[in-house]
């Protein structure tokens, strides 16, 4: 992928996410290259205004995801919860621990975004028939 990709994955992950949260500040350097633990802060920023996703509180606290086992296990579940209600996002919590493939992750963080609105912690509508 070209970085022209990237940018745009970025300022679409800054817009839809920003209509939701305030913090932490989502800048475009650490969204091209997102740290473990600003990730952690989104997602339990986003559950805080919405309740999505259903993470556990032992979840929701960063001390508990130090090392690399207990992070990959941590965002397996929000890939999880967010692909549940968004179908299929290709991203692999093995390349987000490494701050690899950030255009895959901010695809995670706008599936986040769109699960939660659309969720608002309710089960997702049946699909019309």
């Amino acid at each position: 992928q070209n970085m022209g990709d990237l940018d745009a994955s970025v300022a679409e992950t800054q817009k839809v996410l920003q209509a939701i949260i305030s913090k932490p500040k989502l800048t475009e350097a650490l969204l091209k290259k997102p740290p473990f633990r600003f990730l952690h802060d989104i997602v339990s920023e986003v559950k805080k205004q919405t309740g999505f996703p259903p993470l556990a509180d032992a979840d929701l606290d960063s001390n508990n995801c130090k090392d690399k086992e207990s992070k990959i296990a941590y965002l397996t579940k929000v890939i999880g919860m967010v692909t549940e209600v968004t179908g299929p996002i290709t991203v692999k919590p093995q390349k987000i621990v490494a701050g690899m493939e950030p255009e895959n992750t901010n695809a995670l963080l706008q599936g986040l975004a769109k699960a939660s609105s659309s969720a608002g912690g309710a089960a997702p509508a049946p699909a019309p028939s």
